[in-house]
């Protein structure tokens, strides 16, 4: 996660009439493109999804977003409720489901007092759960889930490890 001294400012300061623009891009295999979302805004906007990078088309679509944090318990997820799901997104929730990788979730905010990149970026969380109906969805974004993952990645079988036949 990395932030910018501009975006800082903005959560400390709230500079009069200065606002933070938070988008979401979701990516898949099954996708063309990644889809990206500008939460909250009245119009598409165009913005860099990295510092020097071209500005591409963010869609403006009502979503209510919930950032990732941490607690005394640990990581706590990213909530997003994403309304008029059947226009845009349904589509592409619909052909992910097709294949068993995980959608990827990148989380970008911007303060309108530098857009030539992101104030806030989070990369690498996985969409969890995703509570579909026709005119919305509540999803939960997450890191992936590092304690169940084999270490050193590497499949425990007897060929390798003699020792776990039972003779």
């Amino acid at each position: 996660m990395s932030v910018t001294e501009a975006m800082r400012e903005a959560w400390a300061a709230n500079p009069a009439g200065e606002t933070i623009i938070e988008t979401i891009e979701l990516d898949h295999v099954t996708f063309d493109q990644p889809v990206r979302i500008a939460c909250n805004v009245s119009d598409d906007v165009d913005l860099p999804p990295a510092a020097g990078a071209d500005p591409v088309t963010w869609t403006a679509i009502a979503v209510s977003v919930v950032p990732p944090g941490v607690d005394d318990g640990g990581p706590s997820p990213m909530r997003l409720g994403i309304d008029l799901l059947s226009q845009h997104l349904l589509p592409y929730l619909e052909a992910a489901t097709a294949a068993t990788s995980p959608i990827s979730v990148t989380y970008r905010s911007y303060t309108t007092a530098d857009l030539s990149r992101p104030g806030e970026l989070i990369t690498g969380l996985e969409l969890r759960v995703a509570s579909l109906t026709a005119t919305e969805a509540q999803v939960t974004v997450a890191w992936p889930q590092t304690a169940t993952r084999a270490f050193p990645r590497a499949t425990y079988d007897s060929i390798f490890y003699p020792a776990l036949q039972n003779e």
